[in-house]
């Protein structure tokens, strides 16, 4: 069995400072480049105006001698045998071939044959490099008299001068390749350091964040450069929404564990006292009887902590569709009647609208309100029902009742899970284990929707429930 080698992962610095260093040695390129091809072009353009005038020179002298190569012949002669290092060389032939002259010397290191592919002067030159001496070479051709043929002159001017010098800036740029390239590299990697510098103290800050030490932010003194800015103001938004829901989970399992403490202790206290001593079989009926009911309290529990994760769950599938409201409603309140009518209440339905939601969801959330508010109407008080279709599309499902109502300091908490504002609602909702509410909160917001309350002690209590025209993408079936 082979095992997949982890991937090696690339250090952000260190791509940075290979870029750095090639975009600098490629400035440097390109810079060197240009200042070569400049100084050659030069050098290139000197040459060709040379041999523009020494042609025009050799073309004077030819002409004053009649077309005839003597005159000519004696002024090159006179030109190049001066000094042993000479400006130009240059050789007549006439136009069969025949060489008429020459520079002195010039056969040993320059023969007609190095001259059989230069160009025609002055327009071209060719470059010779011979032994340590550098020539450029060309071929001009000369008018004589109109009863002699043109004249061929090769002409090869010294130019080791030009060549040692752009030879040796070629390698003085080379060194400076050869040592700038380690320097930028180091350069590069500091730059890169003081770069990443503020990454490095996000991911200091980061690691502060435990969970013991959820309020732990990331300092926005001294403010971050503008590409990080957003990023951090992100990341602690992230943490507040983190710490907010890990203290949500902490009261929640709290909560549950005095939930589940109550019935638990009730059961064993029950038994305990039945194990004292031999009972009756009526008492020992009763412990079995109040045992069962502690056992179906937390069941209804149970029950209710699976339906909220499964409604809390983002990736739940909703099976939503367009449906008559008043028809789901008036379903809840033909199975609530029952329980309202043992009060001497009543449920009045109002207004109609279509409803875009999950309508065994809407049905359990609404069941919820009801049997809440039944639980507390005063004797003899109708409880509405209303519906109102939206301007957006959406709907808006009321529950009114006419009951004792909520404090206002407990209002922004009723539909926290296992909330309950007095020891009087004990019992209310969710059968007594605090969940109803939140059970109706985690449906609508399912549905990308919300939920707001208004009450007044003494007067009765308002809860509304808003759907909207469809629930979020991400949320549908």
């Amino acid at each position: 069995m082979t095992t997949e080698r982890p991937r090696r992962t690339s250090s952000i610095g260190g791509r940075l400072t290979l870029l750095y260093t090639l975009v600098v040695l490629a400035a440097m390129a390109l810079l060197a480049t240009m200042v070569m091809w400049q100084l050659s072009a030069a050098f290139n353009a000197e040459h060709q105006r040379f041999l523009r005038a020494k042609t025009a020179e050799m073309q004077t002298d030819l002409d004053d001698g009649h077309g005839q190569p003597g005159s000519l012949l004696r002024e090159i002669a006179k030109e190049t045998d001066e000094s042993a290092v000479r400006q130009y060389q240059a050789r007549v032939l006439s136009g069969a071939g025949r060489i008429l002259g020459e520079t002195p010397g010039m056969q040993e290191a320059l023969p007609p044959g190095a001259f059989a592919e230069s160009p025609s002067a002055p327009d071209a030159i060719r470059m010779l490099k011979v032994g340590a001496r550098a020539y450029a070479l060309a071929t001009t051709t000369l008018r004589a008299s109109r009863l002699t043929a043109p004249l061929h002159v090769q002409i090869a001017m010294d130019v080791t001068r030009d060549a040692a010098l752009l030879a040796e800036l070629r390698r003085a740029i080379w060194l400076a390749f050869a040592l700038l390239t380690p320097a930028l590299v180091v350069a590069g990697y500091f730059v890169a350091e003081h770069a990443l510098a503020p990454l490095k103290r996000i991911a200091n800050a980061a690691r502060e964040v435990t969970p013991k030490h959820l309020s732990a932010r990331i300092p926005t003194d001294p403010p971050w450069p503008r590409e990080l800015d957003e990023l951090v103001a992100v990341f602690n938004s992230m943490l507040g929404r983190l710490e907010e829901a890990f203290g949500r989970l902490s009261r929640f399992s709290s909560d549950l564990a005095h939930e589940l403490r109550t019935p638990l202790s009730n059961m064993r206290s029950s038994l305990d006292v039945c194990l004292l001593r031999e009972r009756s079989g009526g008492e020992y009926r009763e412990a079995l009887e109040s045992n069962l009911e502690e056992c179906r309290r937390l069941h209804a529990l149970v029950d209710n902590l699976l339906f909220m994760a499964r409604a809390e769950r983002t990736d739940a599938a909703l099976h939503v569709e367009a449906f008559d409201g008043a028809e789901a409603c008036r379903w809840v309140i033909a199975q609530q009647l029952p329980g309202a009518s043992s009060r001497g209440l009543g449920i009045q339905l109002q207004g109609n609208a279509r409803v875009h939601a999950d309508p065994l969801l809407f049905r359990h959330a609404l069941t919820n309100l009801l049997a809440n508010a039944i639980q507390h109407s005063k004797a003899r008080e109708d409880i509405r029902v209303e519906l109102r279709a939206q301007a957006d599309g959406g709907t808006e499902v009321q529950v009114t009742d006419r009951g004792i109502g909520i404090a206002a300091d407990h209002q922004p908490h009723v539909f926290d899970r296992f909330y309950q504002a007095s020891p009087s609602r004990r019992h209310a909702d969710g059968e007594g284990t605090g969940l109803g509410l939140a059970i109706v909160k985690s449906i609508v917001e399912a549905h990308g929707g919300a939920v707001a309350l208004d009450s007044q002690p003494g007067l009765g209590t308002t809860v509304s429930l808003r759907f909207p025209p469809s629930p979020p993408a991400q949320q549908r079936a």
